[in-house]
């Protein structure tokens, strides 16, 4: 019940336009669901909040301070890593026409470098981990004039100084968060290239379980925290009544990680005849023919698999803990029972040869997968990988703190040899897009695909898609 007596604070939610993306930018523009769940919970502790997504309206980082409204009290940005550099121009300009307000840094990067994000920028505090609890009290506090230098799961300027009041803060009992409040976004204006519209997104979980040497666990936690499967079709059927969307994208991790949650679900949605179609993210060694059938008899028609490489020493090196008789096996089960198969490949990983980059190019072509996408590995933060790149002279040591610091210009760095150059992997890049798309049936099946569900503006919007991607 919220009291109607509190005087809430006015609070902006702000996403940059960067070139970062938690997919990569071939499929559209997903809504920010981490900050519909923080304008969800805010508004029903009694504060009045308002979402910019920069990404989808094309703001410049100047403009996002024109688009705040006037009477703004807090200024919260969120920041991938990536997109740290357009986080801290944001908050420049937000500070220059916003003197008074509270700027917040939130988000995967302040939650991997909180003391160095702070000290490198113009934000008063930080939220490390899940935001929801703490930006409530935090919003609750400054409306009283109370002191946030102690106020936990934080990095505060608490005078000439910066520093961290307690530990990252997770929530285990997700499902008492509301559903993200998407009504404070605009809808309409966010694509994929892929899927029916009107869409909508959604995660089922937080956390991972696994232990991919290229993933940072300090991002989402590395405990799995699963929302019930009643939770989770009450919001697909909230998705369906409310914002009538055809179609519904997990985004977990790991759909069916927790096996039980999972068919579960798909039970639920079976039983209240939630007419929908869906689709979800997963692994090769989670799904098998029981959970695949439960899955497409309660909608879900794609799945997208992190399949990394085609070659068995550089999965081994990934920690990937697959086998590629592994994925063969389960992509071709998937097609049998009737799914559409997404993938994702790395190609540069260090160590890795030209001869195994062409062979896992080859053996992506040669899945019988419908969609695919190559991006070239950079060593993400606190991630075993970075700590071998860093350990072999791959990475300087430091780079990333160096790089929160604005003393690093340009793109992250890719690892180079002298087989594998920059210009290299670009190419290869460029080239296993090229290879994978352009063949007859791929190409014929996809625009088939496209004309049925837009037009040729669906064709031009997704081929002008392909080609940024193709060549970033």
């Amino acid at each position: 019940m919220v009291d109607h007596s509190f005087q809430g604070m006015k609070v902006a939610l702000v996403r940059c336009a960067d070139r970062s993306s938690g997919e990569t930018n071939v499929t559209g523009c997903y809504p920010p669901l981490g900050l519909a769940y923080l304008g969800a919970v805010l508004r029903d502790a009694g504060h009045d909040p308002t979402i910019i997504d920069a990404k989808v309206l094309a703001l410049s980082n100047a403009e996002i301070a024109s688009a705040l409204p006037r009477d703004t009290q807090v200024i919260g940005i969120t920041a991938t890593t990536l997109g740290w550099p357009a986080a801290r121009d944001t908050a420049e300009h937000a500070r220059a026409a916003f003197p008074d307000a509270l700027l917040v840094l939130g988000g995967p990067h302040v939650t991997a470098f909180p003391k160095v994000s702070l000290e490198a920028s113009a934000f008063d505090i930080g939220v490390l981990g899940d935001g929801e609890d703490t930006l409530v009290e935090l919003c609750r506090r400054h409306s009283e004039a109370v002191p946030l230098n102690d106020l936990p799961g934080c990095v505060v300027r608490d005078g000439s100084t910066v520093r961290l009041t307690d530990a990252v803060q997770w929530i285990d009992e997700i499902d008492r968060i509301p559903f993200p409040a998407l009504d404070l976004l605009p809808m309409d204006r966010y694509r994929c290239v892929m899927v029916e519209h009107p869409f909508a997104s959604m995660i089922t979980s937080r956390g991972c379980p696994y232990r991919c040497d290229f993933c940072s666990q300090v991002y989402s936690g590395s405990t799995l925290r699963s929302r019930s499967a009643e939770n989770i079709v009450d919001e697909m059927a909230a998705l369906v009544e409310n914002h009538e969307a055809k179609e519904v994208l997990l985004f977990d991790e790991t759909f069916g990680a927790r096996r039980s949650v999972a068919l579960r679900v798909c039970e639920l949605i079976r039983e209240r005849g939630l007419r929908m179609r869906w689709n979800a993210r997963t692994r090769i060694d989670v799904v098998d023919r029981e959970l695949l059938e439960a899955m497409r008899d309660a909608g879900c028609y794609a799945i997208h698999l992190g399949i990394e490489s085609g070659t068995q020493r550089v999965l081994e090196m990934m920690n990937k803990r697959i086998t590629l008789d592994a994925i063969r096996r389960a992509v071709a089960l998937a097609r049998e029972v009737g799914f559409q198969t997404h993938a994702y490949f790395m190609i540069g990983y260090p160590g890795e040869t030209r001869d195994e980059i062409e062979s896992t190019l080859r053996f992506s072509r040669n899945l019988g997968l419908d969609w695919a996408s190559y991006t070239i590995t950079i060593p993400n933060p606190h991630t075993p990988l970075c700590e071998r790149a860093e350990r072999d002279g791959h990475l300087p040591v430091g780079y990333w703190e160096s790089y929160t610091r604005g003393e690093q210009s340009g793109d992250p760095v890719f690892f180079t040899s002298d087989e594998c150059s920059a210009a290299y992997l670009r190419r290869a890049k460029r080239r296993a897009y090229f290879r994978f798309y352009m063949r007859p049936g791929t190409l014929l099946r996809n625009t088939t695909f496209f004309l049925r569900r837009g037009g040729f503006g669906r064709i031009i919007y997704a081929a002008g898609l392909w080609l940024r991607e193709a060549h970033r």
